[in-house]
Formats: C-alpha cells, structure tokens, sequence
C-alpha cells in the first residue's frame, strides 16, 4: 500500500508538471501573435505615404501645354506678343553703338531690344537695309523711312523681336552694283565691306543674345533692297523669311531660293530702280518650281513702295509667322 501510495503521488506530481509545461507553450503562442501583427499594421502607413508622391506630378504635367508660343529645342518659348501702350520713339528705343568688322570697317548701328526682354524666350530677329538717302556716319539717318512704320501699329510684332539697322558709309553701297540697271551678277559682284560687316554684326547679336535662329528676317529699301536680294542669295538657308522693297537681284541664283518665303515690293513707275528686275526674278523663281514668292505691283507710289506696304499689319505677322524647319 505504502508502494502504491508512492506511485500514485509521483503520477499526480508528473501530471502537475505536464500540465504546467503545456501553459507555458500556450502563453509563448500568446505573445508573439502581436509581434505578428506589427507588419501588417504599418502596411497601411506606407501606402498613405506614397500617395502625396503621385499627385506631386499632376502640376508638372500642366505645364506642358503651351498654347500661345512655340516651343523651341532648346527648351525656350517665343515671347508673347501683346499691345503696347504708345508708338515707340526710333531715336530714344534703338540703342547707338558701333561694330568692329573683321574687314577693318567700323560700321555704325542701331539695335532695339524690347524693354522686358528676358533670357527666357528665344527671339526672333530683323536685319533691316536702309536705302542710299540715309548713309552716313552719323548713326541716325537709318532710322527714319523704313523704321517708323515697322513700328506704326501698337500691336506690330516688331515691338516683340530683336532690330539691328546697321548704317552704310557714305560714298559706299550695299551691293557695288549701279541701281538703274536693276539686276546683276552675283557671281562677278564679290559682297560688299558693309554688307560683310551687317552679316558679322548679325552672328554677333545671335552670340550675345537669347535668339531663335529659326526666325532670322531681312527687309530693306532701295539700296537696301538690293542687299536683302543680295543676302538672300549668298545666304539662301539662313533666313526664314524676307521683304525687299524695290530693289535688283540676279535671275541664275533663282533656284536657289524656291524654298524661301519672300514678299517683294515694286512701282511700275519707279525712276530710280527698274521694275522691270523686280518681275524677270519673281518670274525666274516660278519658274524654277518656286511658290512661296509673293510679289506686289503698284502704280503710284514711284520709288516709294515701302511706305504702303511696311505699314501692312498683316505683312508683318506674315513675316513674323514664318521659320526655318
């Protein structure tokens, strides 16, 4: 019995210790289940922080229209052209300098800048030829028949473009060619120490200022029509658009400028410049497969067909409307 008794207290003491053992695994169990809990519990913490990532972009996304400029590849919209309050004052609003030619030639110009010219837009701009009236040294005369009416409307797209007007020296020209012959040979007509001089004073204010070089423009009257035929001719890839105003040009280089949109000006009734130079070179363009020429004849105006046209709001935004590419 006393052998009995013993057992019976070891078996009870076993299943004592049994069932303490088993609590223990229990209440280990017990404890790590909210460690488990933890990840997916800061699951929905990083959820909520990526969204402020996402709708970061929206803003970025609406700057990508541009709906009143172009976009240039460099990244640099044209500026904007709006209404100024009043008609500009040549002498006062073109800056007078001087450009040291690598010909030798110290040539006088004016250059106009547009008063909030920024480094963020690309500009378009405007080599313009006076005519024979307005040579000089006196870095004025330049200003005063064609200038004025680029800039006669509040609206001109000439208020929103870069302006260079170089001054030719007296005694010289543009083109060393004689004007009432009206056309003549580029080939035997080398290009002229002035007309060097404005094409380095236009790398020059490309070099030094914001420009789109997809938008370079010439014009010019008379003696500076003939250069504006002239550079046309020498240069036929370079710019996007051109008006020459009574001037003369060589009928053989016209294949080369069937690409390029030129408006030109003559006066049947011309008695400094033949009109006669003005038709035979819109005729050989044509004929060479050319359709972007644009000529207009009048009858009344004699030498001074620049005045009608040069104040035609709506030819200067052609100009302006035009670009390389």
């Amino acid at each position: 019995m006393k052998k009995l008794s013993i057992i019976i207290v070891l078996v009870a003491l076993f299943c004592v210790i049994l069932t303490a053992v088993s609590c223990g695994k229990s209440a280990t169990t017990t404890a790590k289940t909210p460690a488990a809990t933890t990840p997916a519990a800061t699951t929905p913490a990083k959820v909520t922080t990526t969204a402020p990532v996402v709708t970061t972009t929206t803003p970025v996304t609406t700057t990508v229209p541009v709906t009143t400029t172009a976009i240039l590849s460099t990244g640099k919209p044209d500026p904007v052209v709006t209404p100024v309050e009043k008609i500009l004052n040549p002498k006062t609003a073109f800056e007078a300098k001087v450009f040291d030619a690598s010909n030798g030639l110290d040539l006088p110009y004016r250059i106009y800048v547009p008063a909030d010219y920024s480094e963020e837009y690309a500009y378009p701009v405007v080599l313009v030829l006076h005519g024979a009236g307005e040579r000089g040294t006196d870095n004025t005369n330049q200003l005063n028949n064609l200038i004025p009416n680029l800039f006669s409307k509040k609206n001109s797209p000439f208020y929103q473009a870069i302006v260079i007007c170089p001054q030719c020296p007296s005694g010289s020209q543009w083109v060393n060619t004689p004007w009432a012959n009206g056309n003549y040979s580029v080939d035997r007509t080398p290009i002229s120490k002035p007309l060097q001089a404005a094409v380095e004073l236009l790398d020059s204010v490309i070099e030094n200022y914001s420009i789109n070089t997809n938008r370079q423009y010439v014009t010019g009257l008379s003696m500076g029509g003939f250069g504006t035929w002239d550079l046309l001719m020498r240069y036929p890839e370079r710019f996007a658009a051109a008006i020459p105003y009574c001037g003369g040009a060589d009928t053989t280089k016209a294949a080369s400028l069937v690409n390029v949109p030129i408006h030109t000006f003559h006066d049947t009734s011309d008695p400094t410049v033949p009109c006669a130079g003005t038709q035979a070179m819109v005729e050989a363009i044509k004929a060479a497969g050319g359709t972007l020429i644009e000529y207009t004849e009048t009858k009344t105006y004699g030498h001074d067909v620049w005045s009608p046209g040069s104040r035609s709001l709506a030819l200067l935004n052609w100009l302006f409307d035009q670009r390389k590419g």
